[in-house]
């Protein structure tokens, strides 16, 4: 007989796929943040802003990771509880600054708090890859300098409007917007699907709203207060719309 036979099957085994990804990328985010504190060191006060928007991300993917480890063949829970939607568009706003090309500016329109109802972490999301696409098509294509994001209160929700500057959408890239297959040189199709994804499984919606120049994205969440209100139906996947 083998010893190989001998071996329990437990000893024999692998980490899944999911488990492998996760460790291997913690693990290069750790190098990056060492290579990041020597340039820091290198540049000195100049470099400091740079550093601290990228450990701050890195901190936030390798919380993603850990999630992804604990539930390796699961959707994450979504914890949904009061967070301001503003300090959230600031932080992420904070965090994609430094990455932006001189003269692109993000800039938030809110007096006050606008509570909601959300997992934190999915709204985080949901912001960040709305904000990153308007950074990256600025930095690509030098057409997009500003990106303004306003709140508003409607029928117990909180409506996010995320609008740019820039050269807007064609209509052959419109007819494909929020399909993770959707060609783009960048990824935004993927980081779109991810958004809307996100945006309904906190009882909200995402999508694309009329704008006389640039693009718009219409983000509806529910507001804190109004959540308890049995009138609230299920939002229907992928049409943005809720169901009566």
């Amino acid at each position: 007989m083998s010893h190989l036979a001998l071996v329990s099957p437990t000893f024999r085994a692998t980490p899944s796929p999911t488990t492998q990804w996760a460790h291997d990328i913690r693990n290069a985010l750790t190098t990056v943040g060492l290579h990041l504190d020597t340039l820091e060191r290198l540049a000195g006060s100049a470099g400091h802003k740079a550093v601290e928007a990228a450990h701050a991300l890195m901190t936030r993917a390798s919380v993603m990771c850990e999630q992804a480890l604990a539930q390796p063949r699961a959707e994450p829970a979504t914890r949904r509880r009061a967070v301001d939607a503003v300090t959230a568009i600031r932080q992420v706003a904070e965090l994609i600054g430094p990455i932006a090309p001189e003269g692109f500016a993000i800039r938030v329109h809110a007096d006050g708090a606008f509570p909601v109802m959300a997992d934190a972490d999915q709204l985080f999301r949901i912001l960040f890859n709305l904000m990153h696409n308007a950074a990256s098509v600025a930095r690509r294509t030098g057409k997009l300098k500003a990106v303004d994001v306003s709140l508003e209160r409607a029928a117990g929700s909180v409506v996010v409007r995320i609008a740019d500057d820039g050269p807007g959408l064609p209509a052959s890239v419109r007819k494909q917007l929020f399909r993770a297959n959707a060609p783009s040189p960048d990824g935004s199709g993927v980081g779109l699907a991810i958004a809307r994804e996100l945006a309904e499984r906190n009882g909200g919606t995402l999508r694309l709203a009329p704008s006389a120049k640039g693009a718009t994205f219409a983000l509806d969440i529910p507001a804190a207060a109004a959540v308890a209100a049995p009138k609230e139906g299920p939002v229907t996947r992928s049409l943005g719309h809720r169901a009566a």
